[in-house]
């Protein structure tokens, strides 16, 4: 349960996945030859519309923007403005063993505080009372920096 807890919280706080699956993503159209995929990595996109219709004249960058035209034409089209007007199915995230270490490092650090909490928070002796670190869900401000590396810019 410690470790589901705290790789649920590493994937809210980094706002990524992590695992590797396939999205159907719904985007507004920015007016600009380039769309920011949600997820990161992105591996693939297979499927693009554009108001119902499929496009393919597309291409999609390792930073996993995916750019309207093709290359070196001038001048290149654009994805059109509009509320969720563009559908793209992608493949992204990483396979298990190829998960950052550091995402692990720091699940795996939030976990071990959950269930070390879980079972001792405090003691007493006589007329001592000693009580146990903090709350096992907050995030040191070193492990906050690691998963904001992850996050998507906007």
């Amino acid at each position: 349960m410690a470790a589901d807890a705290a790789c649920e919280v590493v994937r809210t706080i980094a706002e990524q996945q992590f695992n590797r699956g396939t999205t159907t993503y719904t985007l507004d159209g920015t007016g600009t030859d380039s769309l920011l995929l949600p997820e990161l990595p992105v591996n693939s996109a297979g499927t693009v519309t554009v108001n119902g219709g499929t496009v393919t004249d597309y291409t999609l960058n390792s930073n996993g923007i995916l750019f309207r035209g093709t290359a070196g034409v001038d001048p290149r089209p654009v994805w059109p403005m509009g509320r969720q007007n563009v559908r793209v199915v992608c493949d992204h995230g990483y396979e298990i063993v190829d998960i950052p270490r550091q995402v692990k490092a720091v699940a795996l650090m939030l976990a071990e505080r959950i269930a070390v909490q879980g079972v001792a928070v405090e003691e007493q002796l006589g007329t001592s009372r000693i009580k146990y670190g903090g709350p096992a869900m907050d995030l040191t401000d070193g492990e906050l920096r690691i998963l904001k590396k992850f996050r998507p810019i906007r």
